[in-house]
């Protein structure tokens, strides 16, 4: 009887368990504000750090922490990153208490994207991994569980506005897929006194009073994922947008607030007015409209991005006398800058401009003209700007010109205040197709059809250099000059809009709202939707109750982009009941390519031991393809990983508070400062950021461990110092990186491996159909004038297989030398197996994947995350070795050791890599100078003149007398062309000097010790070095002390010093020779002056007796007189007087 119960009772507790694991559970994350944690979304607006965090720690005695340290700096970001679960079988408090105590945590990786100007970081890729804590909502019992959710810190970067977050699971409990989220800075908002409100607007409602089935699709335009907010217009007969800064996750409806106007002019011509915002383009800090013929922008309030301007306080009107037809996209930036191009029409017909933005800074270059011509007047013909394209690899616009009238098309090329060059004559008619390759080459002599080509617009990858011009046709060039038309595109409706995912897909959408999709680097076009595919696939979703589909549902795609999860669609619904919503859905493209082959397919009955089958013929040329041998992938990525996990609390329910939760936020706010202040010029004795977080606490570990493990820990929080650290060694887990960067003569080498099917997925098959000969890797290499490949093919018979060695290494001729991560060049490699197209897929548990081919994105230039740092210990040894002594100033600095003056110095620097953790010695050439400098103290420096940077540095200076360091070995003279030296790692020796002229010479000492003096020393390989595209400009500051005084006055000082020692001696001697004579002289004087003032002290004394004594007696004369008259017989006994004058004895 106890068995039954005890597994009813099992039953009963392990049932949501199991539901769980066979149902889809989604991932849910959220912002929420620093003071409302466990609420609603939030806005991510603040972008200030909060400072009562650091209080907080103070508590934490019994921790590894040290709140009082400089290098701490314990503060908070204003939001958590709040996660919960979404199932279909169970409610959310159900799903997520089933899930904690099944043991699973999410764990939050979140990817900062760079800016598009590094103003206080350098280029750098960097995310951080934590792990989420169990966070119990207010509203319940203590003693109960009723509403939890997990929580993060939300962290932001200086610089970055724009981050991808991926939430995925510990492996424990239930499974969850990883989803990924954009959570970005939103700088068009503000906070009022009761609620946040639009900076850039009003905030509407009820979507279907502006929304309608009918609204034809449009594209989306932003700076490729640089863009922290996107914004849709061209919603028909009002000013109003569509905004989201979560990548249309969420969205909210915005009337914009600007004036709905029309404003004539004789250069417009006068057309129907509109007030639909038509043309709409995000860039990282500046949103553009246009309405009609004006165009409009408005910068975001961005703090973080250290910007110039503060953002606008309303929409500004730009191009003001232009009247403006169309915007055009810029997708990627130059220079630190973003752009936006403007054709012009009317009067203006012709002419095109170029806005750019750089730090909140929008500016118009005026029309872009070549010799003061315009495009027309270089055609010499009447003619009208379709389209431009602006390529930043090569710093050219492309250009689709149509001759006014006619239907003659051109492709022009324009070299910014340089040229216009007509390249390409686009046919007049779509060439016909007379075979089913899927392309017909553009030689001249191809046949054609009778419909005309009408071309509306050009699209262009800078990373694979592959040029489409498309309308009612799509032609594709590799190099602008040769053309193929591609004919699976039938043309019966011209397309709208073109949608690049910069990574291989292609998306784009015709008049009829049809979706199209292609692969680059194939000639195969499918129809997407509507189509039989779509159609079967959404059937499959609405049987597995999905809430984004409906087989009767009455809806409209808004528009199609591409982001990290691929192809995206955005759909407006009409649901009965409802005032209409928007749905963003991931386009289902790997499941309708695969439906669709399995439709189109032929197939046919076999029979195989007795049994019937169903044979499809196989248009794959192999089953199974995987990549192998893959590299750390940090190494070519560049990504700079952080793991953190929350501090262990003492409470025996494991749910965090908000005090612990706090305590999280300062510990991942400190790890990502010293991450940031990591920049040092000299180099620490350990090459990581959290070195010095932990140097003086690691000793005491283990104290800190035996505190928190007997539940003493003070605070309730125990802070482990291995749950804060950077990884160096991520690994590949066979997944081929998407993007890689390549130094010079850099080389990534892998395999791929391929293999054939099975004796029983082959059933039915001729040995040609399935065999080795029909596996061939290709790649496609876009600019192979700086990039080799290699292909190694190994057949393995017995396994029925193929091994590919692959090699794609940077040949070493990219002209430019710059810093770190700055100026690549964008290329890319395209591997594909032959006769793969679209036809290969596999099923994994998410659905099928397309697979045999895969593009990988190559940044040729000097990689991010690399840097030249000053070897203070080795520099400090080896110059101690070299001269036998090492002089160290009065008052040492550790931070600054100091250098002697009268010794030879030795400089020698450290090649750090950032992301590996690897720090060797830099064994390039260099050019060394010294570009400031001040006395006694840092605060005294000032930078040379470039005039003086020449005089104090090179042999112009010997000249002068304006030298402030020689080289030690004087025979090697090698120098650059502007006369500064070049040094190498064996010889790098360094005399100071300080010559007449230089700033150095004959400083006046402050005290009794040598002058010292503090030098701002630059060393630079630009130019010198060949060994890598980097250029390693690094400037830090030398303290040497000792310093020699000028030579005069040095013997002015040596002559106030000897007569001040001559005259000391001299009165030295005099008094040990005169001594005696002077003590007896002086002991008569003594004597006499004692005999006079006894002498005169007696004198005194005796004259003051006789004064007293007369006055005595003239006071008893009256007395005795009176006496004498009263007592007459008295006198005659009275004894006589004895009286006596002054001056007798």
């Amino acid at each position: 009887m106890w068995r039954f119960l005890l597994a009813r009772l099992l039953l009963f507790l392990l049932q949501p368990i199991y539901t769980l694991s066979d149902s889809d559970c989604k991932w849910m994350a959220v912002v929420n504000r620093f003071d409302n944690l466990g609420g609603d979304r939030s806005v991510f607006f603040r972008q200030h750090e909060i400072p009562s965090v650091a209080e907080i720690f103070k508590e934490l005695v019994d921790s590894a922490i040290d709140p009082d340290d400089k290098n701490a700096k314990y503060l908070g970001f204003p939001y958590y990153l709040k996660i919960n679960l979404t199932c279909k079988t169970l409610d959310s408090a159900m799903a997520l208490r089933t899930a904690h105590y099944t043991g699973l945590k999410p764990v939050v990786t979140v990817t900062f994207e760079e800016p598009t100007h590094a103003v206080r970081q350098k280029q750098e890729q960097l995310q951080i991994k934590m792990t989420a804590a169990p966070y119990r909502i207010k509203g319940c019992r203590s003693e109960e569980v009723c509403r939890m959710c997990w929580c993060t810190p939300m962290p932001f970067m200086n610089g970055s506005v724009v981050m991808d977050v991926m939430v995925g699971s510990n492996h424990l409990g239930f499974p969850v897929d990883d989803k990924r989220f954009s959570i970005n800075v939103n700088g068009y908002m503000r906070a009022s006194r009761k609620r946040i409100r639009f900076r850039i607007g009003r905030k509407l409602n009820v979507l279907r009073n502006f929304m309608s089935l009918s609204h034809p699709s449009r594209p989306l335009w932003y700076t490729h994922e640089r863009a922290p907010v996107l914004i849709l217009g061209d919603i028909s007969r009002n000013k109003v947008v569509l905004f989201s800064d979560t990548g249309f996750e969420d969205y909210f409806l915005i009337e914009v607030a600007i004036d709905s106007c029309r404003i004539d002019s004789i250069t417009c011509k006068k057309t129907a007015f509109s007030p639909s915002i038509v043309d709409t383009i995000a860039t990282e800090s500046t949103l553009f409209i246009r309405q009609n013929q004006l165009v409009y922008y408005f910068v975001g309030h961005y703090p973080i991005l250290h910007m110039k301007s503060p953002g606008s306080a309303m929409w500004t009107r730009i191009l003001n006398e232009v009247c403006v037809k169309k915007l055009n996209p810029v997708f990627f930036a130059k220079n630190n800058t973003e752009y936006v191009i403007a054709l012009a029409g009317g009067r203006q017909e012709g002419n095109f401009y170029l806005i750019s933005v750089q730090d909140g800074i929008v500016n118009n270059s005026g029309p872009l003209l070549a010799h003061q011509q315009t495009v027309c007047q270089f055609l010499k013909i009447p003619c009208r700007i379709e389209w431009a394209v602006f390529s930043t690899n090569d710093n050219k616009f492309f250009l689709l010109v149509n001759y006014y009238g006619t239907p003659r098309n051109y492709i022009v090329e324009y070299k910014r205040d340089g040229y216009f060059k007509m390249i390409y004559e686009i046919p007049r008619l779509i060439p016909k197709a007379v075979s089913d390759r899927g392309y017909v080459v553009l030689l001249g002599t191809e046949q054609y059809t009778t419909q005309l080509l009408f071309p509306r617009g050009l699209a262009f990858n800078p990373f694979s250099k592959i040029f489409y011009i498309w309308g009612n046709a799509i032609l594709q060039s590799n190099d602008m000059v040769s053309y193929i038309y591609l004919s699976n595109f039938p043309g019966d409706s011209s397309i709208r809009y073109f949608v690049m995912s910069f990574n291989g897909h292609i998306a784009f959408v015709t008049d009829a709202d049809e979706v199209w999709v292609m692969k680059e680097g194939s000639t195969e076009i499918k129809r997407a939707y509507p189509s039989e595919a779509w159609s079967v696939y959404n059937t499959l979703q609405v049987m597995e109750g999905s809430p984004d589909h409906d087989l009767n549902a009455t809806q409209a795609i808004v528009t199609v982009f591409f982001d990290k999860d691929g192809m995206q669609e955005l759909v407006y619904r009409e649901d009965p009941g409802t005032t209409g919503k928007l749905i963003k859905r991931k386009f289902p493209l790997d499941h309708i390519l695969t439906y669709d082959q399995m439709i189109s397919t032929p197939h046919k009955g076999m029979t195989h031991n007795g049994i019937d089958y169903i044979r499809f013929t196989h248009r794959c040329p192999f089953a199974v393809v995987r990549f192998v041998d893959l590299p750390f992938p940090q190494r070519f990525t560049r990504m700079e990983h952080y793991r953190v996990k929350p501090p262990e609390i003492m409470e025996k329910t494991g749910f965090y508070d908000q005090k612990s939760l706090i305590v999280y936020q300062g510990l991942v706010y400190q790890l990502l400062q010293l991450h940031s202040a990591y920049h040092r010029a000299y180099a620490d004795p350990v090459h990581d950021p959290t070195w010095r977080w932990w140097k003086n606490k690691k000793q005491d570990a283990e104290y800190y461990y035996y505190m928190a493990s007997n539940w003493k820990s003070s605070g309730g929080i125990y802070v482990d110092m291995a749950n804060y650290v950077k990884i160096y060694n991520i690994r590949p887990n066979n997944l081929l990186a998407k993007t890689i960067y390549l130094d010079k003569k850099q080389t990534f080498l892998f395999s791929v491996y391929l293999s054939l099917r099975t004796t029983k997925q082959s059933m039915g098959e001729t040995a040609e159909e399935n065999s080795l000969n029909y596996m061939w890797l290709t790649i496609l290499l876009a600019h192979p004038d700086y990039i080799r490949a290699d292909l190694e093919r190994h057949e393995l018979i017995s396994r029925g297989s193929v091994l590919y060695k692959v090699a794609i290494s940077d040949i070493g001729k990219y002209p430019w030398q710059k810093l770190s991560g700055k100026d690549l060049l964008k290329s890319s490699a395209n591997l594909k197996v032959a006769h793969s197209g679209m036809n290969c897929y596999h099923y994994m548990d998410d659905g099928p994947r397309i697979k045999g081919s895969d593009t990988i994105i190559i940044n040729i230039g000097c990689p991010p995350g690399r840097r030249l740092a000053f070897d203070i210990t080795y520099t400090k040894n080896f110059t101690s070795e070299k001269n036998k002594r090492y002089f160290d100033c009065v008052k040492p600095d550790p931070e600054m050791p100091c250098f002697y003056f009268s010794d030879v110095f030795y400089p020698f620097f450290l090649i750090q890599d950032m992301v590996t953790g690897h720090s060797g010695r830099f064994n390039g050439s260099y050019i060394f100078t010294i570009i400031g400098g001040g006395p006694f103290s840092v605060d005294n420096i000032e930078y040379f003149t470039p005039k003086e940077l020449v005089l104090y540095n090179t042999m112009v200076g010997s000249e002068t007398n304006s030298l402030i360091w020689l080289r030690s070995d004087g025979d090697d003279n090698n120098t650059d062309a502007d006369g500064f030296n070049v040094f190498s790692q064996n010889n790098s020796g360094i005399m100071w000097v300080c010559q007449q002229n230089s700033p150095c010479h004959d400083i006046v000492p402050t005290g009794a010790s040598a002058p010292d003096y503090f030098f701002v020393m630059k060393v630079s390989n630009r130019g010198v070095d060949q060994t890598t595209y980097c250029d390693y400009a690094l400037e830090f500051i030398v303290h040497i002390h000792g310093l020699r005084l000028s030579y005069i006055r040095a013997l002015y000082l040596l002559e106030v010093s000897m007569a001040v020692i001559i005259g000391v001696l001299t009165l030295y001697i005099s008094i040990l020779s005169m001594a005696p004579t002077c003590k007896l002289h002086i002991g008569r004087i003594m004597k006499r002056m004692e005999e006079t003032l006894a002498y005169r002290t007696a004198s005194s004394i005796s004259i003051t007796s006789s004064i007293t004594s007369q006055s005595s007696l003239q006071r008893m004369a009256p007395e005795g007189i009176r006496g004498s008259l009263a007592q007459p017989s008295s006198k005659a006994n009275a004894p006589k007087a004895s009286v006596t004058h002054p001056g007798t004895q």
